[in-house]
């Protein structure tokens, strides 16, 4: 190949694959994105042990253990619920 035609040979190579394309581009559709409804439950939080051998250390130990798996639990239901918006309108 002579030197002039190297340029060419690339628009050549793209007017070639054009005529390979589909008359309608495909049509893409998006499917609606549905949770299930038991992830935007969370569980009940456990009965806390109560008995003599728990001191008042532990026992705030525990409650605030409760507190952070509640609100661990109330932000990832959040995020869910933002995904997944119910048919009454709530978000």
């Amino acid at each position: 190949m002579t030197r002039a035609m190297l340029p060419a040979l690339p628009l050549c190579c793209a007017m070639l694959s054009s005529a390979c394309a589909p008359a309608a581009p495909p049509e893409i559709r998006l499917l609606p994105l549905r949770l299930p409804d038991a992830l935007l439950v969370c569980a009940a939080a456990p009965v806390l042990p109560f008995g003599d051998g728990l001191t008042q250390g532990q026992v705030a130990e525990l409650l605030l253990a409760y507190d952070a798996a509640h609100a661990d639990c109330a932000g990832r239901l959040a995020a869910v619920r933002r995904l997944n918006p119910t048919d009454r309108g709530e978000q």
